[in-house]
């Protein structure tokens, strides 16, 4: 210029791109080179003009993060740049702006990058500078386990060698502020990618699994929530833990430190984040659940027929349910080892209490005693399957419009997955039937043996009967015509099945359906349940409401037409599981029933009578669930098991205010063994010995030592606080605050409280006898004995009640789903005390 050289001033041309009026002396100083870099890499369309006129280093560097890293988080924090980190476009991206720009515009974003995570900064500056972008959330997931301060001494050696093999990534100059903090922030990442992405999510574990292996410090695993190695580690131990209580339950050795092991090591499994969706979580759940139901008490010896049907409806078909999960299985070799312990314990004690109820069903079937309806005990009717028509449902219908579902096979297990299905996610609310006080599921008798040509033709005649489906259609038509007052129809399969292309519900089944003034009892009998037995496998089965063909359309069916649904079966099934025998006989009725030939073995029981509808009135039923008569199958039915001959009565509504029938609506029916820890007995030092019919007691077999894989989690010995001893002064607690002038003053102030004295105490009762006073609202609906879709106005009744001046003696957990009591506040706000 003008016959001179002179050297541009690259600052100026940045100003002017970045449409600034001045620049902050900050960004410029001794930095020539970064400005021409910044020049190289405008963008197309330019850079972002300064805020305010004044470009500054943040909106510099902001804009470079933002266009050559795909960085647009503002303000940038550590998240940001942890959940950037996890998507594969961010992995050459750091790399391609250093090859492409040079190395000082990219140190410098770098270092802006690493400003920007706080106390976090040292970290993430190395490992940006290290290239291991990739590596940045699963080195923070180590980092975690590492800086754990309740590390003992022998872990704590492994953390400091592990330390000192990430040297190269993380040089020990950053301190452990910096590590602490990118653990916990690469946790909270990892936690919304596991909701949100869980394929990225399951790469970057297992990544940290496999740097877990190289650092050597897998050992250290299951201190981790997240790492899926720490999850099989806990796994493992919980295993292990269930396979020694369960021996020592057997051999009558089981004490309270079996309950606080199996418990604790639950306890990690569940807070593990890959615990909910794993595909080891459904047989582990069930195996708890069946380590606590082994405990439970047994019915007494005396216990007849009724009380040991509805035993089965309310304690044992959800055993069963369990059952089935946990033998389904998992993949490695030794955990199914300490299932299999479990399942057979299980498998043993069923068999106990199956032969217990035939030989009950035996007497009473030989007897024709309650002839009038069916066996009854102190909590009313237990039904026989030939008098629900005529004398539960056909009354029913002469009020309301009813649809009524014979599930053939469905078992009451089955019934059980059915049913939480229809509640919990299509929103149908359980009721109980018409003058039935006992808050339960009503059991029902199937007709014997229990096939379908026998019970389902009973069931839809009303009366003892056997044949096919014209038999049955005749039967219907002539009970429902006697019945006045109703018009009623029937669809059997092909009726169902035959649906125009693109309806859900075929034409004839769907008018019927909605025509509630013309036909007001409309009967569907479904065989998907059934069908399985021949040809699928009905223990691997989930039975939801879309397992069932045809059930999900025609409930939501009903539902916009209003009815009231009863749902029921003709008789259950038990599963084949490949470990019973075959017996051969010249003349059988079934695979589980012959004719009364030759001996009767310990397997078997003989039945007589007139609900017997074989030739002679009476025949041989299989009672444990390994006997088979005929050919393998997936399933069987016709013997005498509960199983097979107990069928549950469920009825829904649509709605808790469409209950046209004024029915009582039904707490949650799952037992309180089924979500909630088992109480210790009172005395700590003496062993819990197995209430099992006929189980004898022995010396506990030796164990041997945990090996060291699954050592971890016994560090966690308090995450589930030892279970208090003095349960047999909780009842006595309810008492005295219910009889105490505070509450009487409280009740008074309160106002108009459905709520009563009995529930009140039912709930302290619950709450005191749960482990840390903690509950699931499902467990807090059953004590208070109201629906689920009750349960916050008789909740916020009970806070009226027990918050004395609003003090939280009675609160929700910040999850929103679990109910905590103060115990200390309750006895001091009412002056009670133990």
């Amino acid at each position: 210029i003008w016959g001179k050289v002179r050297s541009a001033d690259p600052w100026d041309a940045l100003r002017i791109a970045f449409k600034a009026n001045g620049i902050d002396p900050r960004l410029t100083t001794g930095k020539r080179d970064l400005a021409a870099a910044l020049l190289d890499a405008t963008p197309g369309d330019g850079w972002p003009p300064a805020p305010a006129g004044v470009l500054t280093r943040s909106h510099v560097l902001s804009a470079v993060a933002a266009e050559r890293l795909d960085i647009n988080h503002t303000p940038l924090d550590l998240i940001a740049v942890l959940t950037w980190s996890v998507w594969p476009k961010s992995l050459n991206a750091l790399a391609l702006l250093r090859t492409t720009f040079g190395d000082t515009i990219t140190d410098e974003t770098v270092s802006w990058i690493a400003e920007s995570t706080d106390v976090a900064g040292p970290a993430i500056q190395a490992l940006l500078a290290s290239g291991d972008v990739a590596d940045m959330v699963p080195i923070g997931l180590i980092a975690q386990v590492l800086t754990d301060p309740n590390l003992d001494t022998e872990d704590s050696h492994i953390a400091q060698l592990g330390r000192a093999r990430l040297e190269a990534t993380l040089p020990r100059a950053v301190p452990q502020v910096a590590l602490s903090a990118l653990g916990a922030s690469s946790a909270a990442v990892l936690g919304e990618l596991a909701i949100h992405h869980p394929a990225h999510a399951g790469r970057v574990l297992q990544r940290a699994d496999t740097l877990m292996g190289q650092l050597e410090v897998s050992a250290l695993a299951a201190r981790s929530d997240i790492l899926r190695r720490g999850y099989q580690m806990r796994l493992a131990s919980l295993g292990h833990q269930l396979a020694l209580a369960t021996t020592a339950l057997s051999d009558g050795q089981h004490t309270s430190l079996n309950i606080h092991d199996v418990e604790s090591a639950y306890a990690l499994v569940q807070r593990h984040q890959s615990h909910h969706g794993a595909p080891e979580a459904p047989a582990y759940d069930a195996a708890v659940r069946l380590w606590r139901w082994l405990q439970q008490p047994p019915l007494e010896q005396g216990a007849r027929l009724a009380a040991r049907a509805r035993h089965h409806v309310v304690e044992d078909a959800w055993a069963d349910r369990a059952i089935n999960d946990a033998a389904n299985g998992v993949a490695d070799d030794a955990c199914a080892k300490d299932l299999r312990t479990i399942v057979e314990a299980a498998l043993a004690q069923r068999d106990r209490h199956e032969r217990a109820f035939a030989v009950e069903l035996s007497d009473a079937t030989s007897r024709l005693d309650d002839v009038s309806g069916g066996p009854t005990d102190d909590l009313g009717v237990v039904w026989h399957l030939e008098d629900v028509l005529p004398k539960v449902v056909l009354p029913m219908a002469r009020k309301a419009p009813i649809l009524f579902l014979v599930m053939d096979g469905m078992s009451a297990a089955a019934g059980v997955e059915i049913a939480e299905d229809a509640i919990e996610r299509s929103g149908w609310v359980e009721a109980a039937l018409p003058d039935d006080a006992s808050m339960q599921r009503v059991p029902a008798l199937a007709v014997l043996p229990s096939l379908t040509e026998v019970s389902r033709a009973s069931l839809l005649c009303g009366r003892l009967t056997k044949g096919q489906q014209d038999i049955e259609r005749k039967g219907y038509a002539a009970l429902t015509a006697q019945s006045g007052k109703i018009t009623a129809t029937i669809f059997h399969k092909k009726g169902v099945d035959t649906t125009t292309p693109g309806a859900l519900v075929a034409d004839g089944v769907g008018a019927a359906i909605d025509d509630t003034n013309g036909t007001q009892l409309a009967t569907i009998v479904l065989n998907s349940i059934d069908d399985a037995l021949d040809r699928s496998d009905p223990a691997g089965t989930t039975w939801t409401t879309d397992a069932v063909k045809h059930l999900a359309p025609l409930l939501e069916r009903a539902r916009a037409a209003g009815r009231v649904v009863v749902m029921t079966a003709d008789h259950g099934h038990v599963v084949e599981r490949r470990r019973g025998v075959q017996r051969s006989y010249p003349v059988i009725s079934s695979g589980r029933s012959r004719m009364p030939t030759g001996e009767v073995e310990a397997d078997e029981i003989l039945v007589s009578g007139g609900r017997v509808m074989v030739d002679g009135e009476s025949a041989v039923l299989a009672v444990s669930e390994g006997l088979r008569y005929g050919p393998l199958k997936a399933g069987y039915h016709g013997g005498a098991s509960a199983s097979e001959v107990v069928v549950p009565l469920i009825v829904l509504l649509p709605d808790e205010r469409l209950n046209p029938l004024d029915l009582a609506l039904m707490p949650p029916q799952a037992p309180r063994w089924w979500s909630v820890p088992v109480v210790v007995q009172p005395n700590d030092e003496e062993p819990v010995t197995a209430k099992q019919d006929g189980g004898r007691a022995a010396q506990r077999r030796p164990t041997k030592a945990k090996p060291p894989a699954q050592a971890g989690p016994t560090l966690f010995e308090n995450t589930v606080p030892a279970p208090r001893t003095e349960r047999a002064a909780s009842r006595s607690l309810s008492h005295d605050v219910v009889a105490a002038e505070v509450f009487s003053e409280q009740r008074r102030m309160a106002g108009r409280i459905d709520v009563n004295n009995d529930q009140v105490a039912a709930l302290i009762d619950a709450m005191t006898s749960a482990p840390s006073h903690r509950l699931p609202q499902a467990q807090v609906a059953a004590a208070l004995g109201v629906s689920l879709v009750r349960l916050r106005g008789a909740l916020a009744q009970a806070q009226q009640l027990l918050n004395v001046e609003g003090y939280g003696v009675l609160t929700i957990d910040a999850d929103g789903q679990t109910v905590v009591l103060d115990e200390r506040l309750l006895c001091e706000q009412f002056e009670v005390g133990r």
